[in-house]
């Protein structure tokens, strides 16, 4: 019985050193002083609910890679990030960086044992630099029509930006969004319709109208653009005149586009230029019929010209 009372307490600190053994072998290896601690960042901006790959290399003052399994601390002033990680057999750790909706600068930092930080920055929410409009078809005849809205935003650095908000705007007709924010997809577009009446276009006292895009970003920034949409009308047809003893000058001054010009002398000559002149063989009174003719239609108009030959 003495012998083994003996035996059990040699058998527990035994069993006490392999423990201790076992602690001290899990305890995480300290970097050397001077240790050479670098950081990157993949990409380096994300959007406000993306991600970048953070790597970090800790060498040994000589060069060689610090122990495997030897931990990186890590700090961000934005977004969130792991506290530590372990390096591998190449000194090498990687972590992830995630955005949480702010927007601004995330400056990462990374230290171990005696070396000195290392940071690294990102920019968290992407900020859009410019946009364009396209209008397709660019045009719509005063009767009323339709016309797709597609927007492009581009990035400061002339990249296609994703999850960016739109918003269409029109002097006059409806939107199909109804003036609500649309997102751009990974092309960096958003799309719109837009529908006029004849109505609306007889609201409008001139050729066109504007249609309009709104950009704005996480930071605050906003970015705008216009472009006009043109009216299709018919040619309200009318000219002047201005004679000289047997020549007139005759000058189009139709309300509206014009495509093609028929001038009528009433002497039985015709000509087909914009702002013709004519010499009449005798005086007198013609009557000069001016067509005016567009896509949509034509119109025409007739004055009486009195030629004096003085």
């Amino acid at each position: 019985m003495e012998t083994r009372r003996r035996f059990l307490p040699a058998a527990m600190a035994a069993s006490l050193l392999l423990a201790v053994f076992a602690a001290c072998d899990k305890t995480s290896p300290v970097a050397p002083s001077g240790t050479l601690i670098t950081i990157s960042a993949n990409p380096d901006r994300i959007p406000s609910d993306g991600s970048a790959e953070i790597r970090v290399v800790a060498l040994r003052p000589n060069g060689t890679p610090v122990s495997r399994g030897t931990l990186i601390r890590l700090t961000t002033t934005l977004g969130t990030i792991p506290p530590s990680v372990g390096v591998d057999d190449r000194g090498e750790a990687l972590a992830m960086l995630e955005a949480d909706g702010q927007f601004g600068v995330a400056t990462v930092s990374a230290s171990t044992g005696g070396s000195e930080t290392a940071t690294t920055d990102v920019q968290l929410g992407l900020s859009p630099a410019s946009v364009t409009v396209q209008v397709t078809p660019n045009s719509v005849p005063e009767t009323g029509g339709e016309a797709e809205l597609l927007a492009i935003v581009r990035d400061d650095r002339g990249q296609p930006l994703e999850k960016a908000e739109v918003n269409f705007r029109t002097e006059i007709g409806t939107l199909d969004s109804g003036g609500t924010l649309i997102p751009t997809a990974v092309d960096g577009t958003a799309s719109d319709r837009l529908v006029v009446t004849s109505g609306d276009l007889d609201t409008v006292s001139g050729d066109s109208f504007q249609v309009g895009v709104d950009v704005g970003s996480g930071g605050g920034g906003l970015v705008t653009t216009n472009v006009s949409v043109a009216i299709q009308r018919l040619p309200r047809a009318d000219f002047t005149f201005n004679t000289r003893n047997l020549l007139v000058a005759f000058e189009d001054t139709t309300d509206g586009r014009t495509t093609s010009w028929l001038w009528t002398f009433g002497d039985g000559n015709t000509s087909t230029r914009q702002n013709p002149t004519h010499t009449y063989d005798e005086p007198g009174t013609y009557a000069v019929t001016f067509r005016a003719t567009n896509s949509l239609g034509s119109d025409e108009v007739t004055k009486f010209v009195q030629v004096t030959g003085q």
